[in-house]
């Protein structure tokens, strides 16, 4: 429920820009930026903005928005697993878990969670380096006491000490769903060659590291660490609600002013790391998912403080471009990469960071490492010699204005959190732009950075299956080899190249014009345009009708892969190498504040969106490329990455392994990984350009436009669309995936043994109606009946860190489904304990009374019928609704209307007919991770047990 961090490498990006203002000013920059109460934000933000520090030296942003439907906040303190004392390492990540388990006032150890589920609420937190943040969000009318709970965690907390146990089991659940995962392994590796370096400790927390111990124990020092560091003059505030500045004034004071302040220095980290012992280093990393990787990772000085002068951004846009010339453009020709992303965290160590540049290899690359890292390096030294040229702070400075001068709203949730966490690293005034904020060319900035990307600051990564290792990580699943790199190939870094590099050319997509069409009033997409075997629909936003921005969605819809396993594997290979061929132009479109990419499913959709300006000459570029220019190697890789990419899907999340295993199942047109890894290499070039050939001839074509466009811009579309096809076309009919058609009596097992540790179980009961009033019931029951499983489950019993419920749509029916990712129980232990809490949850719905039903019920209402805060929220059910031809475009009002007509009675009615019903279809998934290898699966009554998705596909009832 509550996640460990984010984390966010820092880099350029979705950058944005204009042609027509390049080079502007620093005094021109700031006037596109309003000063809202102090703090600089969007012009194109309506919201009123406040900054105050409280008696207590607590600081506080507050943020009115008179349209929220949705009250949130967040309280992040300057403080986090650094701080970890050696004996209790996780502490601070165990901490954040006990603050949720009641306080003073509010002792209930679930009260927070079932008042927030009751209000239509969520909360969760991260704890991270030197930060752990507190968030929530609630209805408008629960705000003024949510604020009193969620307060109290911060001035009187239980810490309960008969939890210490049980939450030490959730913290150790935690770890055990990320201890495969090979980021947390390389980063684990990555801080314990920093020496004594706070850096090097264990983050997440175990049962090994959290307990008591002959001189430590873990309550006591938990209280210590609280008292010590959770002081209000090193914390900050974020509130957002629809209330104005003075009232939300009011209630900060209210609610944090009592905070004690300790007046404690914020901690920070000042050890210097002994670069004769870190740099210069190969890592050979043997990874759990099959990968071809090579990382040259440099450890840089932490340089937040410079967020408006931006040397990391500068830096990364100029080794990552693909422009002609550049590394990335040459080697990709070449054969021996398929990706290179350049990416800074500044802060990733505490004192220290890193500037990565991560490269996705071929086969011919792998054989061919040396000198790949050394084409990178002899770059470096271009960009030092020539590189620090204004024209790219200028083009760079113009698309973060762009992107900032039409920035939208986003999930309050994620706003105050964010914010919360960025009053911890700049001045809460640039809270908002500081990521856009690009004040000044500073070349003695950018040469500071530059000067550190050295052999001796530099650790080359080579991560694949075949390294060489004779280590293995203690707390994660990797093995590794460190071992110096020679004199003589560093030297070797220093020699010319043998690639005629050159820096990149100016983009040429930036925007120039940001008119908007005339407003058009419509109450939903309309079809206007059928011709040449083009169906084109458009709708302008009704919300957001000031954005220049649109949406293009060309769907090349064709029945062949859900009919056939070779066209299923052909059009994933004809998407993987559209995108490695066209990514140069992606990446160009997307500093330039469009979007391109190419989705495989049934057919080929071609996506164009952002800024319109320059969309059509992307869309023609994007046409062009559809034809793809593959031989044999290019192929060849291409069925490499996409094989390996199916045998990684076993190294997921074993919950997540579980839900795609369910869709697989009840959609058809799927198989197994066996069938199509033979399928694919199989497979010919000359088969694939006989497909793409045939696909673009033989289609059901349609058009869906949102946003910035008129009937005319949509007849240009169809007729660019139209030119870039071939001569002779033939309509076919639109073909949709046909889903599983449930009957009574059905059951469905699927049982699969898994690469990963934990088990994971998803459990379906499915109501024998098709209807919206089924779902508008199952949307009502889920948030309830998830909050309940979370409780007896998760914290009462610590079975599971992911443990809930939620409604399963299957076309025109729905589920009910209950999931859980455990490390502790084997599958048919977990099915008897779900079975035992189907019947302990009924008794909690049967106790539910009329007045707490119409809370939960007036909260999904609200939810519901939040207004969009952005053109993606806009357009979203409206594209639902089209991919699937229900050309009325009110599926969403159909289900609101469903809701508002759900009764108590209604819900428990809907519950005893799918969860407690055993004629009611079902379907179990069981995923039996390697921990439980030797315990058995769950087998139900009645069931039927598919081994071949294919095979049963074959024989299914289909909707």
């Amino acid at each position: 429920m509550k996640k460990l961090f984010v984390i966010s490498a820092v880099a350029l990006a979705v950058l944005t820009g204009c042609a027509g203002e390049r080079g502007m000013s620093a005094d021109a920059q700031a006037a596109q930026q309003q000063l809202q109460g102090q703090v600089l934000v969007s012009p194109n933000d309506n919201r009123a903005y406040k900054t105050l520090v409280l008696p207590n030296k607590l600081e506080v942003m507050l943020v009115s928005d008179p349209t929220a439907e949705k009250s949130a906040a967040a309280l992040s303190v300057g403080v986090g697993l650094l701080q970890d004392p050696m004996s209790q390492q996780g502490m601070a990540h165990y901490l954040e878990h006990m603050l949720f388990l009641g306080t003073e006032r509010y002792p209930d150890t679930k009260g927070y969670s079932e008042f927030m589920t009751a209000n239509g609420g969520a909360q969760n937190a991260y704890t991270w380096l030197d930060i752990t943040n507190y968030m929530f969000k609630v209805n408008n009318g629960a705000y003024d006491e949510a604020l009193d709970r969620f307060s109290d965690f911060f001035k009187a907390p239980k810490l309960y000490p008969e939890y210490t146990d049980k939450e030490k089991i959730a913290v150790n659940a935690e770890w055990s769903m990320r201890r495969e995962m090979d980021f947390f392994g390389q980063y684990n590796l990555s801080r314990s060659m920093m020496g004594s370096h706070p850096a090097n400790r264990f983050l997440i927390g175990n049962l090994e590291t959290l307990g008591d111990k002959e001189d430590s124990k873990l309550h006591p020092e938990t209280v210590a660490f609280y008292q010590k560091y959770y002081s209000a003059n090193i914390m900050k505030v974020a509130l957002l609600s629809n209330l104005p500045l003075r009232e939300m004034e009011q209630l900060a004071v209210k609610h944090f002013s009592s905070i004690e302040n300790k007046n404690i220095e914020k901690p920070g980290v000042t050890a210097e790391l002994d670069f004769s012992r870190l740099g210069g280093k190969r890592i050979h990393y043997v990874p759990n998912q099959d990968v071809k990787q090579l990382r040259l990772d440099f450890t840089i000085a932490n340089n937040t403080e410079r967020f408006a002068a931006k040397p990391n951004e500068f830096i990364s846009y100029l080794l990552g471009s693909e422009m002609p010339g550049t590394p990335a453009e040459q080697l990709k020709a070449m054969g021996l990469i398929s990706k290179l992303n350049v990416s800074a965290t500044p802060d990733l160590y505490g004192n220290y960071g890193s500037l990565s540049i991560d490269v996705e290899l071929t086969d011919a690359g792998m054989q061919a490492r040396e000198g790949i890292v050394a084409t990178i390096m002899q770059y470096i030294e271009l960009v030092k010699r020539q590189g620090v040229d204004s024209k790219y702070f200028s083009e760079i400075q113009t698309s973060l204005n762009n992107q900032f001068r039409f920035l939208e709203k986003g999930d309050e949730f994620g706003y105050v959190s964010n914010l919360a966490d960025a009053m911890q690293k700049v001045p809460a005034r640039n809270a908002v732009n500081a990521p856009f904020y690009y004040q000044r060319f500073d070349a003695a900035a950018i040469q500071d950075v530059l000067a550190q990307l050295t052999p001796e600051r530099l650790r080359v990564w080579y991560i694949s299956k075949q390294e060489p290792h004779n280590s293995s990580l203690h707390f994660y699943d990797g093995k590794y080899k460190i071992a110096d790199i020679s004199a003589e190939e560093q030297q070797s870094w220093q020699q010319s190249p043998q690639l005629a590099l050159t820096l990149p050319a100016v983009n040429r997509l930036l925007p120039e014009n940001f008119a908007v069409k005339a407003p058009q009033a419509q109450q939903k997409p309309e079809l206007v345009l059928q011709q040449d075997g083009i169906s084109a629909w458009l709708y302008p936003s009704q919300q957001f009708a000031d954005q220049p921005r649109g949406v293009l969605e060309i769907f090349f819809n064709t029945k062949a892969p859900q009919q056939d396993i070779k066209a299923k594997v052909l059009l994933a290979l004809w998407h993987d190498l559209y995108n490695l061929q066209q990514s140069a132009l992606a990446t160009e479109a997307d500093i330039a504040g469009m979007q391109l990419r190419l989705t495989a499913g049934s057919g080929m959709a071609l996506t164009v969106a952002g800024f319109t300006d320059k969309q059509p000459q992307l869309l023609q570029q994007a046409l062009a490329g559809l034809t793809l220019n593959s031989d044999v190697q290019s192929f060849a890789q291409a069925k490499d990455r996409y094989v390996r990419g199916l045998q990684n899907q076993a190294k997921q999340f074993p919950f997540y392994q579980a839900f795609n295993a369910y869709n697989s199942l009840v959609r058809n047109g799927n198989y197994e990984t066996e069938q199509l890894v033979a399928t694919a290499n199989a497979l010919t070039a000359d088969e694939l350009q006989a497909f793409i050939n045939t696909t673009l001839a033989q289609n059901q074509l349609r058009i869906f436009a949102f946003g910035n466009y008129d009937k005319a811009a949509v007849e240009q579309v169809v007729a660019t669309v139209n030119r870039a096809l071939p001569a002779q076309r033939s309509e076919l009919p639109y073909s949709r995936t046909a889903y599983w058609q449930p009957a009574p009596g059905d059951t469905l097992v699927l049982q699969k043994d898994i690469d990963v540790a934990d088990v994971a179980l998803v459990d379906v009961h499915v109501h024998p109606e098709p209807s919206y009033a089924q779902l508008a019931r199952a949307t009502v029951l889920k948030s309830h009946f998830s909050n309940v499983a979370f409780d007896k489950l998760r914290t009462e019993e610590q079975l599971a860190y992911a443990v809930g419920g939620t409604a399963m749509q299957l076309e025109d029916y729905v589920g009910f489904a209950m999931y859980i990712q455990t490390p502790v129980k084997g599958v048919a232990d977990m099915q008897a304990r779900f079975d035992l809490f189907k019947q302990q949850y009924a008794k909690e719905l049967d106790a539910l009374t009329e007045e707490a039903f119409a809370q939960l019920k007036a909260s999904t209402l609200v939810t519901l019928k939040e207004p969009p805060k952005n053109l993606q929220d806009e357009v979203g059910p409206l594209i639902t609704d089209w991919y699937r031809e229900k050309f009325s475009f009110d599926s969403k009002l159909q289900l609101i209307a469903a809701v508002e007509q759900v009764s108590l009675a209604d819900v428990k009615a809907f519950y005893h007919e799918t969860m407690l019903n055993a004629k009611a279809p079902r379907i179990s998934v069981q995923m039996r991770g390697t921990k439980f290898r030797d315990q058995p699966f769950a087998d139900l009554p009645g069931q039927t047990k598919v081994t071949d998705i294919a095979a049963f596909h074959q024989q299914m009832k289909k909707q």
